[in-house]
């Protein structure tokens, strides 16, 4: 009988305690042997550069129990929560996955999917009264759960207002040969800046990292091991290779942005000569219609030049496995269902799918701008030179 595989859709920036017992409760739960995880590379869902590159987070994920991660590319990974959880539920049922298991605050599957279901079929209506709202100003976020609340329920607009519980209702509406299943969120809360009892959300390790203080409690021992050694990004360089892109580029072509909306570049364009620091910028463009993650993504988007997504195929690259995971790979391309090309070695793999060379590119022009802004060395850790991590052994070594 073939062992059972579950797979997980993340960040892992970094890979706390938190995900380490999303991961065992997600094996508990299901009974899974393999785990997968698709990953978001070197800039995230939230419109940041990661705090450590996605060949260290995925080595970290390996070492500490997951036996293949894979990479979400970045036109979808620094996205809105529907292309980062599309491409990242496309990416693991074309591996073939038997579950799919996300985080959640509210935990509880069946009502999670009643409001799914009931979201896809009000979704003309629901879009109808969004559109409205977000031209009187509201932002996105804002005008769905307005929207939700008059349509389906105030139970189901709470839901909405949690970071997680909008994750998983994405997935939900993606999912089609998956068996979904969600762990109650441990710990404190996504924005929550406190830690508990060996808990702590991401953000507030990102915090306390920038803040020098000791993070070895909340991450298992190779994570923390991993993330310490890791060379931080600089946010003036950030600020820098954005203004430049923002000097030498029309209005007209900054509003063909992907993230971009009425007048965002041409304010941009206006404010950024005023700001002193990547921060300034995203304080002055933030507003009621524009969240700070908006703001973020936009920004991110300008660096890399990610305009129609519709230019952007999916795929599979792989940045870390172990040998369980490299022999459920193995057994994925033996059986030939996989949609998507699967990459292991850019060099010899991308010549065979020339269709895959736009998202190829903005790939390694991440990795490129990565190391631009962290300092590092540009050929040694170019995306042309860096090769999946392998880790010999089934285990996981916390």
């Amino acid at each position: 009988m073939d062992k059972k595989s579950v797979g997980i859709i993340a960040e892992y920036n970094p890979f706390h305690n938190g995900h380490l017992y999303h991961l065992n409760r997600s094996k508990e739960m299901t009974g899974a042997e393999i785990s997968i995880a698709a990953m978001s590379g070197n800039f995230v869902q939230r419109g940041r550069p990661a705090m450590a590159d996605k060949w260290s987070r995925a080595e970290a994920a390996v070492k500490c129990g997951i036996d293949l991660v894979v990479e979400i590319p970045v036109v979808f990974a620094c996205n809105s929560a529907a292309y980062f959880a599309g491409a990242g539920v496309e990416i693991l049922e074309n591996l073939g996955v038997d579950y799919i298991s996300f985080g959640s605050e509210s935990g509880n599957i069946e009502e999670l999917e009643q409001i799914a279901r009931a979201i896809e079929e009000k979704k003309e209506h629901l879009e109808e009264l969004i559109r409205k709202d977000v031209k009187k100003g509201m932002s996105y976020p804002r005008a769905r759960e307005a929207a939700v609340r008059e349509i389906i329920g105030k139970s189901a607009a709470d839901i909405l207002d949690n970071p997680n519980n909008i994750l998983a209702l994405e997935y939900l509406q993606k999912i089609k040969s998956a068996k979904p299943v969600t762990v109650k969120r441990a710990g404190p809360g996504y924005n929550d800046l406190n830690d508990s009892e060996g808990f702590a959300s991401a953000t507030a390790i990102r915090k306390f990292i920038n803040e020098g203080k000791d993070i070895s409690r909340l991450l298992p021992g190779k994570s923390a091991q991993i993330f310490s050694e890791n060379k931080p990004i600089s946010e003036e360089r950030l600020f820098d290779f954005i203004c430049q892109k923002v000097f030498t580029g029309e209005t007209a072509e900054l509003d063909k942005i992907f993230s971009a909306g009425e007048g965002l570049g041409n304010k941009l364009k206006n404010s950024i000569r005023h700001c002193g620091s990547y921060e300034e910028v995203v304080e002055q463009l933030k507003s009621k219609r524009y969240t700070r993650t908006r703001i973020e993504r936009f920004l991110m988007q300008i660096l890399l030049d990610i305009r129609d997504i519709k230019d952007f195929e999916n795929y599979i690259r792989v940045l870390a496995l172990n040998e369980r995971g490299s022999e459920y790979l193995k057994k994925v391309k033996r059986q030939g269902k996989c949609r998507l090309p699967v990459i292991t070695n850019i060099n010899k793999d991308a010549k065979n799918f020339p269709e895959l060379l736009p998202t190829l590119e903005k790939d390694i022009l991440a990795g490129d701008m990565y190391n631009l802004i962290s300092g590092r060395n540009l050929y040694e850790f170019s995306d042309y030179v860096m090769k999946p991590f392998i880790m010999k052994g089934t285990g996981s070594v916390i």
